[in-house]
């Protein structure tokens, strides 16, 4: 590396590093800056004048003196850039605009059945631009638009490699890219969520994300990472098969998981999740024993899980919101009577976040990889 190479290296990482710190801080001084990071202050000043310049940060007050003159506060822009998040519904579609601290900034739902078909690409696209039109940025903040789906997705987030529930030949980052001058991913719906949870938790290192709505599925959390496994395919623990002969599952498999522990199975026709919960919490009979085997079969799908990876388990999706800490004890206790060997503790919780997770968890990836 030449001095000249090496000197734009050290701007470089002095810019970023002061940049990430306005990530941390409601509000920072350029003495405050000059002590975090042990820098001149002249660099301070200059990178700050850039960050400014650059519509990153600005003026935000004055912090109370020390002794002396009251120095500036400057704060970060938190929608000087902005990521969007689509999730693709079987009924309907959910635009979600995120800032640069990952919170909502505007959501949109907005009726659309799906086709696998390319004038519903043309529809869908349309809806997104409109949403898009409404926020009054332009598209050079927009960092890209994910699109969270129900299928498994490529690692490079280019096309589908599996969909039986929406099936998707047509939805392919090909199809969309035409309709936007944003960059455009596509994104597993649960693995959405699951980064979802990962993003506003602190607890979480290792964990399995199993989410429960209309359908079942999984991730799997390591190192504070969403695993992808070689392809694309890991955590798909909904067909993890519980009972050789049993339901036939949307795959073409018997028995699988999804068949006996999605929403579809549990609920029964023209039922709703909240009248399902009322009835339970009512202690009707009928619903007790239908919970009771919906637990029995999550139950023994979780307990492989758990023996595989032993890691702890959040549950998820749109069951998440109506589940209290006595289902958990008692989805723990039929584990426990499963389970080869002795566990203690806790080692199921509830997702703490349980509103637009695949929708912001699809807009997510781009924030990260903008992060400084």
């Amino acid at each position: 590396m030449t001095r000249n190479e090496e000197a734009l290296d050290i701007k470089h990482t002095n810019y970023r590093n002061i940049y990430r710190l306005f990530f941390q801080y409601n509000g920072l001084s350029k003495p405050q800056i000059v002590k975090l990071l042990n820098l001149s202050l002249p660099t301070v000043s200059n990178n700050i004048g850039e960050l400014e310049a650059e519509g990153k940060i600005r003026e935000g007050g004055f912090f109370q003196p020390q002794g002396g003159r009251p120095a500036i506060a400057y704060r970060l822009i938190e929608d000087a850039f902005i990521t969007i998040g689509v999730e693709i519904q079987k009924k309907n579609i959910r635009c979600a605009a995120l800032n640069l601290q990952g919170n909502i900034l505007d959501q949109k739902d907005t009726a659309l059945y799906f086709e696998n078909a390319p004038q519903y690409i043309e529809s869908l696209c349309n809806i997104i631009n409109i949403f898009i039109q409404t926020l009054s940025y332009s598209s050079r903040q927009i960092l890209g638009i994910g699109f969270s789906i129900q299928g498994i997705v490529n690692k490079d987030g280019q096309s589908m490699l599996y969909s039986r529930v929406l099936p998707g030949e047509h939805f392919d980052v090909k199809e969309l890219q035409p309709y936007f001058d944003i960059p455009v991913k596509l994104f597993h719906d649960v693995k959405c969520a699951a980064l979802t949870e990962l993003w506003f938790s602190e607890q979480i290192d290792n964990a399995v994300y199993i989410s429960i709505s209309e359908h079942l599925g999984g991730a799997i959390i390591i190192n504070n990472q969403i695993d992808l496994g070689k392809k694309g395919y890991s955590g798909a623990l909904e067909h993890l098969q519980i009972h050789s002969e049993g339901n036939l599952c949307y795959c073409g498999q018997r028995g699988c998981l999804e068949t006996y522990c999605s929403l579809s199975a549990l609920l029964s026709p023209n039922e709703t999740i909240e009248a399902f919960f009322k009835a339970l919490r009512n202690k009707d009979e009928l619903v007790l024993m239908r919970w009771d085997a919906f637990l029995e079969h999550l139950a023994k799908g979780l307990n492989t899980v758990y023996l595989l990876l032993e890691r702890d388990i959040i549950l998820g999706g749109e069951i998440a919101f109506y589940l209290i800490p006595e289902d958990l004890k008692i989805l723990q206790e039929k584990i426990l009577k499963l389970s080869t060997f002795p566990l203690e503790g806790d080692f199921i919780r509830i997702a703490t976040q349980q509103k637009y997770t695949s929708a912001i968890g699809a807009a997510l990836p781009f924030l990260i990889e903008y992060l400084p």
